[in-house]
């Protein structure tokens, strides 16, 4: 894969994130109760429901639904793919660490499930952090 695509790709995985979440501003009851949308309530665990709070959040996803699409689209920009990667890596490290904090209420298998999802998306971030490598190319003479 060239840089650009796997920069690409990376970036697509946390638009996939982003948009697994867009639901819970327009319907986000429905969200609390059911996310993520497997038979399981994931969230009725971790305490009261707030309308406020969870639109706020699905506010969070959908503006950084439009910076990563923005990076995906100039996937060779070094400096806007590691701000959008650093943006990320911020939120991901967090939420990873309030989760790990809140396992105690979860399957086994959820706890594999949660800690893996979070894990991964927060090492995405991070390798989008990683600069692009540069050609080097003799500057143009003119004669």
């Amino acid at each position: 894969m060239t840089n650009l695509t796997t920069r690409r790709t990376l970036l697509g995985t946390l638009i996939a994130a982003c948009l697994l979440h867009v639901w819970a501003y327009f319907a986000p009851q429905t969200w609390y109760e059911t996310f993520p949308g497997i038979g399981r309530g994931w969230l009725l665990r971790l305490g009261p429901y707030s309308e406020h709070l969870v639109t706020d959040m699905a506010a969070l996803y959908m503006a950084m639904l439009v910076v990563t699409i923005a990076a995906w689209r100039f996937a060779d920009d070094d400096r806007y793919v590691r701000t959008v990667g650093g943006a990320w890596l911020a939120f991901n490290c967090f939420h990873l660490l309030y989760h790990l904090r809140h396992l105690s209420m979860y399957s086994p298998g959820e706890r594999v499930a949660i800690v893996g999802l979070l894990s991964a998306l927060t090492v995405i971030s991070a390798v989008l952090l990683i600069p692009s490598p540069r050609v080097h190319r003799k500057p143009l003479e003119l004669s």
